[in-house]
């Protein structure tokens, strides 16, 4: 178990995702004022070539009463002797206004900006708002159901610029089976409003470890599917990454 822990610490495994899961990293605090997290990964390796990896994730929120604000942003860069393998990043900035005292039923309104070489983003810019269903909240275990739309701006590198409007739909669950494991996973559907058969699917899986109680591992696994014939680029993709996150 050490060695197989060791090879997942050092040996990241890294395929971009189009859809940005915003869902599984909600800030889980429920108490009012100010709370975040930070995390930072740095790799390095020497054989024929350099390979750095670095990486960066941030997230700030605030909640007030209804209201709660949130921004996350995420970077990845991959980098050898002569080339780029991976340039991405995104930021998200979204606010909650909560219908009922109970809770469950949420107004949201957000914005995103967006880029990835490895699918050919230049820049995608999304504005929209939905609502957030809160089926199950547990003390150990939330089911959440979200649905909107936004519209998207996006420039393709070699492919050129779309306008469109899209639906947004997500089914989240979270369960904490101790009070050091906890599992989350989480799926998205964004078809364009004027042609369903074109769409964007994703669903992100993550096994987290407690270690105390500033620190935690995780596991994450995720899948994303891109229905559009964009030359260079695959349709499907996997991404398995392993990351160890500080919390405050």
């Amino acid at each position: 178990m050490r060695v197989i822990f060791a090879i997942l610490i050092c040996v990241p495994i890294y395929v971009d995702a189009q859809i940005v899961n915003i869902e599984n990293q909600r800030l889980s605090g429920k108490n009012e004022g100010f709370d975040g997290n930070i995390e930072l990964n740095l790799n390095f390796t020497m054989n024929t070539k350099q390979l750095l990896q670095i990486g960066d994730k941030m997230k700030f929120g605030y909640r007030k009463h209804k209201h709660h604000t949130f921004i996350l942003t995420d970077h990845a860069f991959v980098k050898s002797d002569d080339d780029d393998f991976i340039n991405r990043g995104y930021e998200h900035l979204r606010y909650n206004y909560t219908l009922k005292d109970s809770g469950k039923i949420i107004y949201e309104v957000f914005q995103q900006g967006q880029f990835n070489k490895i699918q050919k983003i230049n820049l995608r810019l999304l504005l929209g708002s939905g609502f957030r269903f809160v089926i199950i909240d547990q003390k150990n275990y939330q089911l959440s159901f979200g649905t909107g739309f936004m519209g998207e701006y996006e420039e393709l590198i070699d492919y050129g610029v779309s306008r469109d409007i899209l639906s947004t739909s997500y089914l989240s669950f979270d369960g904490q089976f101790s009070p050091s494991i906890g599992f989350n996973t989480i799926s998205y559907i964004q078809p364009k409003m004027i042609d369903f058969g074109n769409y964007r699917f994703s669903n992100e899986t993550q096994l987290r470890f407690k270690i105390n109680k500033y620190l935690s591992f995780k596991i994450i696994y995720s899948v994303i599917h891109d229905s559009r014939d964009i030359p260079e680029v695959r349709k499907t993709n996997y991404n398995l990454r392993n990351t160890l996150s500080f919390s405050f």
